[in-house]
């Protein structure tokens, strides 16, 4: 049977003439739907977009109101302004809100900052530092449980990040939360091994729990670990005295004191907010608290800005002028404020100027400019202890003894038992051979200021040529106790000079005196560290290079004689480590000797 065929579709029979038409009119219908289909989606669209709005209408939406800038640099208000049209821009909003939080945080605009952390936060969830700067914000406003509650939250999303577990343990510890702060400081520990600031508060919590042994083996460790650490000397000093053993004490608090002032603990996120700083007396104010922390390049850098946003104003460059002088520069010093004259449009400088330019001249050995500035001060600002001080030196210096005395007759007119004069009156007495008035001047330097070193030198060794050794012991062992540094300086010069008559017995005895006085002074160590290598004690030489690199570590040589010494005892290992260590340094510092023998003696092992 014939198969049926179905029609193709070009066999199809054609539509009737209406549909046709109908099918027509549907293709010429078409566009309009469309367009109503087109219109549908922008509305649905638009419903969408006012429910999801975009990330820069949101930052839009959010930011804080821009805060009253009267009286801020306008180098401030164009950063701010930049930073807002960054943030409501398409391109990248939240970068904008970034350096804005930056901006408030680091010149104190505390409400606008916390408004931009607590944005970020909502739009970066997982990133540590928006809840760490709102804790420091929460800090400021004594808020200590929303303090508490960011903190932990910085921890949970930064478990590496030390300085927030010792933030977080201080809280604890400051709110009775001893075992809680306790865990937490053993945290940062285990991140920190050698960190001083968590051993310290770990004998703080010891204490304060009534662990009279944990603490004193604790602190012991702490001060013998970190030796440049004054608040464990302090904190020592303190324990030591409420057990009665006011010798320990006293030497605890000498240590302490030759430690240098506290030091805060590093904290990279907060400190890099002050690249965001232009607020002339919050630089100012942070450059001081640089130099005393140890962090001399900060403390410039900072006072640079400073003068950069207010370069008619002679306050920045007084003080970097001191800066410098605190630093041994007195070169510079005395460039940065002679220099400042120039950029003051007539204004006239400060007392303290010119008593920093009269100083710069001072050390200088320039009697004669020092002269010169120190009576222009006088004339511009009227009598003043210091300036008549800093003029009777300078003309004794230039050989003007009765003007030298009349300027420090001036001096002591206005206090007549202020140290300086009274001693710089001493020194132009002995001049001029007044040896008894000379002698009376000095004693009263010590008035008020009984440990001032160069007085109790003087004496002491005016008496001793007076053949009066009782008297001079009286000056110098005062002297000893106030400044060990002073003495063991003394104690390695004569160690030096017994090795030249080659007496390496008294040169021992001389060196070890100076360690015990002075344990910091890296000569010493290294100095009676050779002198046991040569004698082939070596275990006892060890000691010393330990100490001394530890005093040093980025002095190449430091690292070289330890890892001898340590190969010598067998030691392979750390030998390896630090003679690798010393030929990286030298390199570094362009010492070819010293890398060689590093490598020469890492050959042979």
């Amino acid at each position: 049977m014939a198969k049926k065929v179905r029609p193709s579709a070009e066999a199809k029979s054609p539509p009737p003439a209406g549909a046709r038409a109908g099918h027509a009119r549907g293709r010429a219908r078409r566009p309009g739907f469309l367009i109503a289909l087109v219109a549908l989606g922008v509305a649905a669209g638009a419903g969408w977009w006012w429910r999801h709005p975009s990330l820069a209408h949101r930052m839009q939406a959010s930011l804080p109101a821009p805060p009253d800038l009267t009286g801020k640099p306008a180098m401030l208000a164009e950063r701010l302004a930049k930073a807002e049209a960054g943030a409501i821009s398409a391109g990248n909003p939240l970068a904008g809100v970034i350096e804005l939080g930056r901006l408030y945080h680091a010149n104190g605009f505390d409400q606008e900052a916390a408004a931009c952390w607590r944005l970020l936060q909502a739009e970066q969830p997982q990133e540590a530092r928006w809840p760490y700067y709102l804790a420091d914000l929460q800090r400021l406003a004594s808020d200590y449980a929303a303090m508490s509650a960011l903190l932990v939250r910085t921890t949970e999303l930064a478990p590496s990040y030390a300085p927030a577990w010792l933030r977080l343990a201080g809280l604890q510890f400051k709110t009775g939360q001893l075992k809680t702060a306790e865990r937490n400081y053993q945290k940062r520990l285990e991140l920190m091994p050698d960190d001083p600031y968590a051993r310290l508060w770990l004998v703080r919590v010891a204490l304060q729990g009534g662990r009279k042994a944990d603490a004193r083996r604790l602190i012991e460790q702490l001060v013998k670990a970190s030796p440049d650490f004054s608040s464990g000397h302090n904190l020592y000093a303190e324990m030591l005295a409420a057990d009665g053993d006011t010798v320990g004490a006293g030497r605890q608090r000498l240590l302490g004191r030759d430690a240098g002032r506290f030091r805060e603990a590093e904290d990279p996120w907060l400190d890099e907010l002050w690249a965001w700083c232009f607020d002339f007396e919050r630089l100012c104010a942070q450059a001081a608290l640089e130099f005393q922390n140890g962090r001399s390049d900060l403390a410039k850098s900072y006072y640079e800005r400073a003068i950069q946003l207010r370069p008619g104003d002679i306050t920045g460059y007084t003080l970097l002028g001191s800066l410098y002088l605190k630093l041994k520069d007195p070169a510079r010093a005395r460039d940065t404020l002679e220099g400042s004259l120039a950029r003051l449009n007539g204004a006239k400088p400060s007392l303290d100027y010119y008593f920093h330019l009269s100083q710069s001249y001072q050390d200088l050995k320039q009697p004669a400019e020092m002269v010169r500035v120190a009576q222009e001060g006088l004339r511009q600002f009227g009598d003043n202890l210091e300036l008549y001080s800093l003029l009777g030196s300078g003309l004794g210096d230039l050989n003007r003894p009765d003007e030298a005395l009349a300027a420090f007759q001036r001096a002591l007119a206005i206090n007549p038992n202020a140290s300086n004069p009274n001693y710089n009156l001493g020194l132009v007495l002995l001049k001029i051979g007044r040896r008894e008035d000379a002698i009376a001047a000095v004693k009263r330097s010590l008035i008020l200021q009984p440990t001032f070193p160069d007085a109790l030198a003087l004496l002491g060794s005016l008496e001793l040529e007076a053949g009066h050794p009782e008297q001079a012991e009286g000056y110098l062992r005062p002297l000893i106790e106030s400044h060990p540094e002073i003495m063991a300086a003394s104690r390695l010069r004569a160690g030096e000079a017994a090795e030249a008559r080659h007496d390496p017995v008294t040169a021992e005895r001389h060196y070890r005196e100076g360690v015990a006085l002075d344990p910091k002074q890296a000569e010493l160590q290294v100095h009676l560290g050779m002198l046991y290598l040569v004698q082939g004690r070596i275990a006892e030489a060890r000691d010393s290079f330990e100490a001394y690199h530890r005093l040093q570590p980025k002095n190449p040589q430091s690292a070289m004689l330890l890892g001898q010494v340590c190969a010598m005892l067998g030691r392979t290992e750390e030998a390896r480590r630090y003679l690798t260590e010393g030929a990286e340094l030298a390199d570094k510092a362009g010492n070819a000797e010293v890398a060689n023998h590093c490598r020469e003696i890492l050959g042979q092992l």
